[in-house]
C-alpha cells in the first residue's frame, strides 16, 4: 500500500488531476481524504492510498511523482507499507488442550501474524474448531506459512482445513 500526501489548489478539476496519473500507471486506489478543513493559502492538503503491481512498482510511482510535478502538485510525503497477504485457515482437533497460544506464538517466531481468531468453546475434552486470519508480509510465501501450520498440526495431532 501506497500512501501520498500532497496539496492541491482549491480549484475545480484538480482533484482529478492527482487521480489520472495513479490510474494512467495501472493504480488500483482505496481511499482519498480531501482535508477542505486544512486549507492553507488556497492550497488543500489531500492523502491517497493506492497499490501498483509489486514487480513495477518503482518505475511507476517515479512515473507518477514526474506527472504529479508536471501538474503543479506539491508531495510532501510519500509512504510505502509492507504489502500483507491475508488467509484463513481452520484448526480442528484439541485445539485448546494443546495449548492454543503456543501456536499462534510459534507462528509469531516465524513472521506469521494471526490477527484474529474465533472459536466455539467445548469442554476441553472435546475437539473444537478453531478459524484463524493469518497476515503474511511479502516475505513470507503461503506455501511457507503451509508448511509451518502442517509441522504444528501433526506434532499436535490436530487437522488443518485451508482456504
Amino acid at each position: 500500500m501506497i500512501n501520498l500526501e500532497v496539496r492541491i489548489p482549491d480549484t475545480p478539476g484538480c482533484l482529478i488531476e492527482l487521480i489520472k496519473p495513479i490510474s494512467n500507471n495501472g493504480g488500483n486506489i482505496f481511499g482519498i481524504l480531501h482535508h477542505h478543513d486544512k486549507k492553507i493559502n488556497n492550497m488543500i492538503p489531500v492523502n491517497i492510498s493506492f497499490e501498483l503491481n509489486a514487480k513495477l512498482r518503482e518505475r511507476k510511482l517515479e512515473n507518477i511523482k514526474d506527472e504529479l510535478r508536471k501538474s503543479k502538485i506539491q508531495i510532501d510525503k510519500i509512504k510505502i507499507g509492507i504489502e500483507q497477504h491475508h488467509f484463513v485457515v481452520i484448526l480442528t482437533g484439541h485445539v485448546f488442550d494443546t495449548d492454543v497460544v503456543d501456536t499462534i506464538k510459534r507462528l509469531a517466531s516465524k513472521k506469521i501474524k494471526v490477527s484474529e481468531l474465533q472459536a466455539k468453546l467445548t469442554e476441553i475434552s472435546e475437539v473444537s474448531d478453531v478459524k484463524l486470519k493469518i497476515d503474511l508480509p511479502e516475505s513470507i510465501t503461503k506455501e511457507e506459512m503451509i508448511d509451518e501450520l502442517d509441522k504444528i498440526c501433526e506434532e499436535k495431532d490436530l487437522t488443518l482445513i485451508r482456504s
